[in-house]
């Protein structure tokens, strides 16, 4: 099989794994709506925190979490960019938390939140210019362009697509309600998941890379040990 047609290969695996991926948000909403409708949305609150749907968003970010966070643990030349990209999506992870943290406090989220963002910001500033270098060649990257469009889904569009006076334009004053909330959840999974999708892409190519350099450092010490053997 020639190189090329393994990349092309390459490509629709991606494409099928994303196809996949996108279907989650749909199978949540649908088992919680249908299966689980009771007491599961809140036409003011959205779906409840012990929905299937705010479960799948919480894993997801956690899971993203931790991508980045294996990152700054494995390899110092990136740790000061990941560590502030890890404490990024801990914070967003944290907010997801607030219904289960506002048992303690309501409001508390706030607290570890912030203090994550500080260690996070302050670690990064020890190395500005690593920091910086390392950042430059993520937002180079396509995986940083996957990123971008999960949180513009996530920040921009779901929220815009959930505008009251959007939904009151599109189908009058007495629209349901539940209708509008159910597109903005939908679309926020949405967000989560294309993020997911990034944050893993970019962690294996990071395994690829340290793969890559490992074998390259064995063959190095191979041919060093037979020009030595050579010698004697």
């Amino acid at each position: 099989m020639s190189s090329d047609l393994r990349i092309i290969l390459k490509g629709f695996q991606q494409f099928l794994l994303l196809s996949l991926l996108v279907t989650l948000p749909i199978l949540a909403l649908a088992f919680d709506l249908i299966y689980m409708q009771h007491g599961v949305i809140n036409l003011d609150q959205g779906i409840s925190e012990y929905s299937v749907t705010e479960l799948l968003q919480e894993t997801l970010l956690f899971c993203t979490t931790l991508s980045f966070a294996y990152t700054a643990y494995k390899d110092p030349s990136v740790r000061h960019f990941s560590v502030l990209i890890t404490g990024f999506f801990a914070c967003m992870l944290i907010r997801e938390l607030d219904g289960l943290l506002d048992n303690i406090r309501h409001g508390f989220w706030v607290y570890p939140a912030t203090l994550v963002a500080l260690f996070s910001i302050i670690h990064a500033l020890k190395a500005p210019e690593k920091t910086l270098s390392t950042f430059a060649r993520f937002t180079q990257s396509r995986h940083f362009i996957t990123l971008s469009i999960g949180m513009a889904l996530l920040l921009v569009f779901s929220r815009i697509f959930g505008m009251g006076d959007l939904w009151q334009g599109i189908l009058g004053p007495d629209y349901e309600r539940i209708i509008k909330r159910v597109v903005e959840e939908g679309l926020e999974v949405l967000g989560y998941t294309v993020i997911f999708y990034a944050a893993m892409g970019y962690l294996n190519s990071f395994l690829a890379g340290q793969q890559l350099t490992t074998k390259t450092a064995d063959q190095q010490q191979l041919h060093s040990e037979h020009i030595i053997c050579t010698d004697l």
